[in-house]
């Protein structure tokens, strides 16, 4: 990743609740990793992850009979339909990417 896309990644909303749980949770490992200097890059890498598990998720709910027969009958049904559909991925990604504890590699000894 480059530079730029990191810092703009690093400010989305995934990256701030991460950055939140960090900050609060484990605050430890949020010092770590704004000393190293990897604080932006982890941040960007869980927007850029839950941004495109959460776009996957949509996209195969826009496929299923469900959401295409409620589409054709009340498009605001069919929003709301796809609407659940993410909340349903973001609460999924926030305990899988967002909430976890920060692990660190160990050191070879």
């Amino acid at each position: 990743m480059e530079e730029m896309d990191i810092r703009t990644l690093s400010e989305g909303k995934y990256a701030i609740q991460r950055k939140n749980v960090l900050k609060d949770h484990f605050p430890a490992a949020y010092q770590r990793m704004q000393m190293d200097g990897t604080l932006e890059e982890h941040l960007a890498y869980t927007q850029e992850s839950v941004s495109n598990y959460v776009d996957i998720c949509a996209e195969r709910y826009k496929q299923t009979e469900e959401y295409k027969q409620a589409e054709a009958a009340d498009p605001m049904e069919a929003m709301r339909l796809l609407n659940m559909t993410v909340l349903e991925a973001e609460e999924a990604a926030y305990r899988s990417w967002i909430a976890i504890e920060y692990e660190e590699e160990e050191d070879d000894e």
